[in-house]
């Protein structure tokens, strides 16, 4: 599979790095979650994009927010209490990106836990004809879980980086296994500076095939 990943034809994808989920003045950390893995993942995360941009053929920043017009009844049951969601409320610093993208990057916002459940995300992949999709963000076993489950039903090779994906710590045994179930049924798994040798190798054997 990975010898199939074309660098020109690649997408990353950064799933969810938001206040709420990241930082330690957020909901979740308010409500006694240790979201420091996350935000150690958000950094490496930051620091990655500086050396993948311009590598593949865009970057994919996903902001979920929760917005009680726009979700099933299912999601207003389990989500809403005292009538608004207790994270990625609309139009607040909790709901915000964590780690700032560039003006190259795309932003999405969705509603729901896929990063498909975005139209124009959908429609920005036709465009591209992008075959590759590769994974970053939090939580493992929630929102980067369900993007590649339904990314993969859709046709998509997708990887995962192991390094870059986290969920707070009372939730550690979840991310381990939700790595295991995408590495068996969904995806490839690897560390971030194994793709980027990748990149380079397919770059590499790109421009000889055209020389």
């Amino acid at each position: 599979m990975l010898s199939k990943v074309d660098p020109d034809y690649t997408a990353l994808l950064v799933v969810d790095l938001q206040n709420d989920f990241c930082s330690a003045e957020g909901a979740l950390a308010s409500l006694g979650s240790d979201v420091s893995p996350c935000a150690a993942a958000a950094q490496k995360i930051e620091e990655f994009l500086l050396k993948v941009r311009g590598k593949v053929s865009f970057v994919a920043f996903f902001q979920l927010v929760y917005d009680p017009g726009k979700m099933s009844e299912s999601q207003r049951e389990r989500l809403i209490r005292d009538g608004k969601p207790i994270i990625c409320t609309p139009g607040t610093k909790g709901s915000e990106l964590f780690v700032q993208p560039v003006a190259t990057d795309f932003v999405f916002v969705k509603h729901h836990y896929s990063a498909f459940s975005n139209k124009q995300f959908q429609e920005l992949l036709r465009e591209r004809s992008i075959r590759t999709l590769v994974v970053t963000g939090v939580d493992t076993h929630i929102c980067v879980e369900g993007t590649v489950r339904e990314g993969y039903d859709l046709g998509y090779r997708m990887l995962v980086l192991s390094d870059l994906v986290a969920t707070r710590s009372s939730e550690l045994s979840r991310h381990e296994n939700s790595l295991a179930m995408c590495e068996r049924y969904f995806a490839l798994t690897l560390e971030s500076n194994k793709f980027l040798a990748l990149l380079k190798t397919q770059g590499q054997a790109a421009r000889k095939a055209n020389t």
